[in-house]
């Protein structure tokens, strides 16, 4: 079946689904004068008791599964990079006005619900106003011939965070000048009023480009839009779905009970900076960490301070003591007792 056949028997499942089954017939009888075939879809369809959501994403895969030749307006569509629970990220090229890789996220088959539909707008207009060198850019945004949004990203070829560190064997001055350029990344979203809430090494990306590593921030899916007016949030998911990866979050993010700031992405940059430079998660997740000994020990405790007062108060504050650190000066959490990871 081809998009556009898929398109029509769409189109006519909408519109029969809710009739009385007299009106319903009666459609079906007169549509199926010129079109028999798409009638033909439609009727198997409306025989599929229980599971018809199922059954719908059953045809509109099949219509998808021509191959390569899948197109979301002028971006040819060649392989799947990775699905959640509502979206899915292809790989594709485009080849006007000019030819290049591009990522194209877009909402599954057969999920675009109302509010599915919602969040993804949300999460495309919160991106569009996002431009850093460390966060992955939105080039273009569209629908598909099925009427699937999406919108295209910059594709990224890169590693995991921690798995570039390891591969290149990069030493702990390099990891955390690296890392120093997340936490850019990441003031530049706050300062755009956007929480990330899902900060992990698998979602920041580093690639090689002539000047170095340059890492680039992705997935901001369950990101949180906070209100310039009333200093409230408004969240792009929601309630009852999953709204991070428990082993980063905060715990007032983890909890649901307290408010959510951009101190939650402190936490979150706190526990990837304890992985990234000993190789496992702090205490707080999973026992028997080593510890990285002394101030950085310290700095990293004070991002994951369970308590948000007493942690740094932004991506910035974080990086300037890492930079203290770096630069063999005191530290601002120095001032916190003696303590480790372990």
């Amino acid at each position: 079946m081809s998009p556009e056949v898929f398109a029509e028997v769409r189109a006519l499942f909408d519109r029969v689904d809710e009739l009385e089954p007299a009106d319903r017939e009666r459609t079906l009888e007169r549509e199926s004068l010129g079109r028999p075939e798409v009638v033909a879809d439609v009727r198997r369809l409306l025989g599929c008791e229980g599971d018809r959501l199922a059954a719908v994403e059953s045809v509109l895969n099949a219509a998808l599964s021509a191959g390569k030749d899948r197109m979301a307006g002028p971006y040819r569509l060649e392989s799947m990079l990775g699905e959640g629970g509502m979206g899915e990220v292809w790989l594709a090229e485009q080849s006007a006005p000019i030819r290049r890789k591009v990522a194209i996220k877009m909402i599954k088959a057969g999920m675009d619900t109302r509010q599915a539909v919602a969040r993804f707008e949300a999460e495309r207009q919160a991106l569009a106003t996002l431009s850093h060198p460390a966060i992955a850019a939105v080039l273009d945004a569209g629908e598909t011939t099925l009427g699937r949004p999406y919108f295209v990203m910059e594709y990224v070829e890169g590693m995991p965070l921690d798995r570039y560190c390891d591969a290149h064997r990069l030493g702990l001055r390099a990891r955390l000048r690296l890392f120093l350029r997340v936490c850019e990344g990441v003031q530049h979203a706050h300062n755009k009023a956007l929480i990330h809430r899902d900060l992990k090494p698998a979602n920041i990306l580093v690639m090689t480009q002539e000047h170095g590593a340059q890492p680039k921030i992705i997935d901001f899916g369950v990101a949180m839009a906070i209100s310039a007016d009333a200093g409230t949030s408004s969240k792009l998911t929601e309630a009852g779905l999953p709204v991070g990866t428990p082993e980063y979050m905060s715990p007032e993010q983890l909890g649901g009970a307290g408010a959510v700031d951009t101190r939650t992405d402190v936490y979150s940059l706190g526990v990837t900076l304890c992985e990234l430079v000993t190789g496992c998660l702090p205490q707080h997740h999973r026992p028997g960490g080593p510890s990285t000994g002394g101030d950085l020990d310290r700095i990293i405790l004070k991002a994951i301070d369970p308590d948000p007062e007493r942690r740094y108060e932004s991506p910035r504050a974080f990086a300037k003591d890492i930079e203290r650190f770096l630069a063999a000066r005191p530290v601002i959490a120095r001032t916190l007792k003696a303590a480790c990871l372990v």
